[in-house]
């Protein structure tokens, strides 16, 4: 794998390591294929620290780009881990999807409840039962066909962001779970980015804000349908 394939370090301290991870990497290793996980214990190995020591604290899907959390120490994680089920950690995605959204700004307001299928499982929105999901939803810039959106989980459900798109009517360029065939024609990946996370440092108890880049194919998809990326992406409207 090209190095420019290769997942880069955004941010690391003692205690701390972010990485930008790529679409088509797994977070973690399955079935005897190498993960993000793996290159970044090799990477502590090479600077002779103690691989099990650094631990992942949250999880991207294998398509999904962008900002990788890794800490090291069992209370640092400890205390990362807690955060994020508290809702102390603010997660930033930017998608696109086709069409765009119809409305600019939304609050998603969904339950959904895991289905098995065929080689894996899709979350269904349910009226009844399931578990709250809400996200909240800006279109950030708009193409031909495309839209640049941002989206803000307010929770850490398994295709959360992926399914309150579909349920607008406006899957993720890509997404054939959620999007069917046509969609799934427009790119080789289901084109999501975890754009930032932001959190209380585990160790200073700073406010610690970490970033990744629009990566290429999104920028290109965008701009290709007439639209671009923001220069100031990362501002909330509301």
């Amino acid at each position: 794998m090209a190095a420019a394939d290769k997942p880069k370090v955004i941010f690391e301290d003692d205690h701390v390591l972010a990485v930008n991870k790529p679409a088509g990497w797994l977070t973690h290793d399955e079935k005897g294929r190498r993960s993000v996980l793996a290159w970044a214990q090799d990477r502590e190995k090479s600077a002779n620290r103690d691989p099990d020591q650094l631990l992942l604290v949250h999880r991207l899907d294998k398509d999904t780009s962008g900002v990788l959390l890794m800490v090291r120490g069992k209370k640092n994680a400890a205390r990362v881990t807690q955060a994020f089920q508290d809702r102390k950690v603010l997660k930033m995605y930017v998608a696109l999807t086709t069409p765009c959204p119809h409305v600019r700004w939304c609050r998603s307001e969904l339950r959904l409840q895991p289905q098995r299928i065929q080689g894996g499982e899709k979350m269904l929105v349910v009226e009844q039962g399931g578990k709250p999901a809400v996200c909240e939803i800006e279109v950030l810039g708009r193409g031909r066909r495309l839209g640049f959106v941002r989206v803000i989980p307010e929770q850490g459900r398994k295709h959360q962001i992926r399914a309150a798109l579909a349920e607008m009517a406006a899957p993720i360029v890509g997404d054939y779970l959620y999007g069917g065939r046509r969609v799934a024609r427009m790119a080789p990946r289901t084109l999501l980015h975890a754009r930032s996370l932001e959190l209380k440092h585990p160790a200073t108890g700073e406010h610690l804000a970490v970033r990744a880049p629009v990566p290429k194919d999104i920028r290109e998809a965008i701009e290709f349908d007439g639209g671009k990326v923001p220069s100031r992406l990362d501002i909330r409207h509301r």
